[in-house]
C-alpha cells in the first residue's frame, strides 16, 4: 500500500504542527503529528467506510478522536498494492468536509 499526501493535506499537517509548536512548544508539535501519521498507517490497513457526503472518498478518525482523515483509495489491476491518496486533515469538530473541499484534488 503506497500513501501519497495530496498538497492540502500537506498543508494541513504543517498547520497542526505550527498550532501545537505555538500553545505547547516542539515537543508536543512533532508528538502530536507523530500520532496522527502513526493512527494513519495502522488505520489504512483496514477499509474505511465511505464519507456519506462524497461516497468515493472515505475517513477516518485519528489522534483519539481529535482528527479526521479523509482519503481516496485507488486498486489497480496492473499494481501489485493500492495507492491511497490522503486529501485533507482537519479537526474533528469543525462543520462537515464539503464536496468541493475533497474534490479540488
Amino acid at each position: 500500500m503506497r500513501i501519497k499526501f495530496q498538497e492540502e493535506a500537506k498543508l494541513d499537517l504543517l498547520g497542526i504542527r505550527d498550532y501545537y509548536r505555538d500553545i505547547g512548544g516542539n515537543q508536543l508539535a512533532m508528538r502530536s503529528i507523530k500520532q496522527i501519521r502513526s493512527d494513519i498507517d495502522v488505520q489504512l490497513s483496514y477499509q474505511a467506510p465511505p464519507y456519506e457526503l462524497v461516497p468515493d472518498v472515505h475517513r477516518l478518525v485519528v489522534a483519539n478522536g481529535a482528527y479526521l482523515v479523509f482519503h481516496r483509495v485507488f486498486h489497480s489491476i496492473i499494481e501489485t498494492e493500492s495507492r491511497i491518496e490522503i486529501l485533507h486533515v482537519r479537526r474533528s469538530e469543525h462543520k462537515p468536509a464539503t464536496h468541493k473541499e475533497l474534490k479540488k484534488s
